[in-house]
């Protein structure tokens, strides 16, 4: 869930709506569902034709096809994501806006601290 809310905030860009009134907020939202669904039906096709999860395809990837791309023209092949296997983040931001602990140390050392709190936890 989270990369999916990943997805719309960071690479559409959705971090902060643009809209003041009540229906321009509904129409705001509606477009970001519908971009978004059309990316994912992208990478379904895509995962379907090079044989793979449609989790793998890069989302940053298909809407950089859909940007680019002609009408008519065929899919390229798009990039496949590696499997990353036990990969958990510190939760620290790296900009203003958000509610988590700003990022003041190098991102191993919280990864680290992230792993002992869980083993301590267990």
């Amino acid at each position: 869930m989270e990369t999916h809310f990943a997805q719309l905030k960071t690479t559409l860009k959705m971090r902060t709506l643009k809209s003041k009134t009540e229906a321009g907020v509904r129409k705001e939202l509606a477009i970001y569902c519908l971009v978004y669904n059309l990316v994912h039906a992208l990478m379904l096709q895509a995962a379907k034709r090079q044989k793979v999860n449609p989790e793998r395809i890069s989302f940053i990837d298909a809407v950089r096809w859909l940007l680019s791309a002609s009408p008519g023209q065929d899919l390229d092949d798009l990039v496949v994501n590696p499997l990353r296997q036990a990969r958990h983040e510190p939760r620290v931001a790296k900009s203003r806006g958000t509610t988590y602990n700003y990022m003041t140390r190098p991102r191993g050392e919280l990864r680290k601290e992230l792993k002992n709190k869980r083993k301590s936890l267990k």
